[in-house]
């Protein structure tokens, strides 16, 4: 699987496993499907996708009407 995000990274590069391109990180050292870098980017997006979300009552607890 190639990461598009990794494609503008300095440490990635692409192996071939499987005859399938993979995304790996030289840096961390492991494919970038495990990478930390990619985990906080996925995570940034998410917190970015809440942020424009109006606010919503998460509560497990009934709210009075």
């Amino acid at each position: 699987m190639l990461i598009r995000s990794c494609l503008i990274c300095k440490h990635h590069e692409f192996k071939l496993v499987d005859n399938e391109r993979m995304s790996y990180c030289q840096k961390e050292n492991c494919y970038s499907r495990y990478s930390k870098c990619v985990a906080n980017k996925a995570l940034n997006r998410f917190l970015e996708q809440e942020c424009r979300e109006p606010d919503r009552s998460y509560s497990t607890i009934p709210q009075p009407k």
